[in-house]
């Protein structure tokens, strides 16, 4: 009983497997896009992070964006 639980993995934090796979998958995507690191377009620093939902700020010269709610869209 003690080894079953210590080889399960838990894929996505947050959902369980009552929400089916087509959503997890979705949630998966978002949140691998939402937690990537994005360059700052004023000092070039990899610190450009999400505070609310389309606002993106950098942590180190505190420079805030506003654009999409998951992605920087007009950074590409």
């Amino acid at each position: 009983m003690q080894q079953e639980l210590a080889r399960k993995k838990v894929a996505l934090i947050g959902l369980a497997a009552k929400y089916g796979s087509s959503v997890r998958k979705k949630h998966g995507r978002v949140m691998r896009i939402l937690k990537m690191k994005r360059d700052c377009p004023s000092c070039g620093s990899k610190n450009l992070k999400r505070i609310a939902a389309g606002i993106w700020g950098c942590t180190t010269c505190t420079f805030k964006l506003a654009d999409g709610a998951y992605d920087t869209t007009t950074l590409k």
